[in-house]
């Protein structure tokens, strides 16, 4: 005779019990109760522990689809810009004849941006293009007062400041970030050094002069320790990623694509306690920058 097999009610130890017990973060997790024997609280990666190895290269191996698969969808459509020549024209800063003699030294040198020749031959002035620069991208116009170089560049990584010419300025009201450009804004980096911090990034441009005279102190300064690293395939910079968190045991880490890099940022204590800007301390923090081929 075939027994009935009853369900009972979940007794208060066992939801105390259950709610006690670690979630791991991947939802692919198949340790079960397996988790009760370790005695791991770290590593946790975007927020969530996880419980093995395994589990923590699953979770880096789904970031880094996402990171792909985001990086796949077609940008918006491209608006037209006024050239920047004839946006200073328009607004009476410069006349056709500059215009065309600064096109002119320009296309003799093979080289140059045309807001330099304009204010090498003197018929504009730095702020002015700058200017229009800004309104070309619509981005603001920054100024470099109360920029402390030590303090900003654990932002991102040296390798990316460098690469794509962006120059992290203050923290404004400890939610703000301010990131500067010398030319054009770049929405990618933007957003990738947005996820990484929880800072909202605001970008926009210096004057050349400025830019270049702030950035050299930046690249002066002490930035976080970071592992370059060129990936030939996806699977192989998810492996060097779980690596290195399995080898660091970070409180917390985050990636984020930009452009042909990944970005990962692991949190080795916790950080911003008693800092006036929140921003970690160089060595509060370790980045991994993983270059890797479009084809991959």
């Amino acid at each position: 005779m075939p027994v009935l097999m009853t369900s009972r009610p979940t007794t208060s130890s066992e939801s105390k019990s259950s709610a006690l017990l670690p979630q791991c973060g991947n939802p692919k997790c198949k340790s079960g109760w397996l988790r009760l024997w370790r005695s791991r609280e770290v590593p946790v990666f975007e927020g969530k522990w996880a419980c093995s190895t395994a589990c923590v290269r699953e979770m880096i191996e789904a970031a880094v689809l996402r990171e792909r698969r985001d990086a796949a969808i077609p940008p918006a459509t491209h608006q037209h810009r006024v050239p920047l020549g004839l946006l200073l024209l328009s607004q009476g800063q410069i006349t056709q004849a500059q215009l065309k003699r600064a096109l002119d030294a320009q296309k003799r040198a093979g080289s140059g941006k045309l807001g330099e020749w304009l204010v090498r031959q003197k018929s504009t002035g730095p702020e002015q293009v700058v200017r229009a620069l800004a309104a070309q991208w619509g981005c603001p116009v920054l100024s470099v007062d109360a920029f402390h170089a030590a303090s900003m560049a654990p932002a991102l990584p040296r390798l990316l400041a460098d690469s794509f010419g962006a120059l992290p300025l203050r923290v404004a009201g400890r939610t703000l970030l301010y990131l500067a450009f010398e030319s054009r804004p770049d929405p990618c980096l933007a957003l990738a050094v947005e996820r990484i911090t929880g800072l909202k990034c605001e970008a926009g441009l210096l004057r050349d002069s400025e830019f270049q005279r702030a950035n050299a102190a930046l690249l002066r300064a002490v930035f976080p320790r970071v592992r370059l690293l060129e990936a030939s395939s996806l699977r192989g910079a998810a492996h060097a990623m779980t690596a290195m968190v399995e080898e660091r045991k970070p409180i917390e880490t985050r990636l984020v694509r930009v452009h042909n890099y990944f970005w990962m940022r692991l949190w080795k204590e916790k950080s911003f306690a008693g800092s006036k800007i929140p921003l970690p301390g160089a060595g509060e923090v370790e980045d991994m920058v993983c270059a890797f081929s479009t084809e991959s």
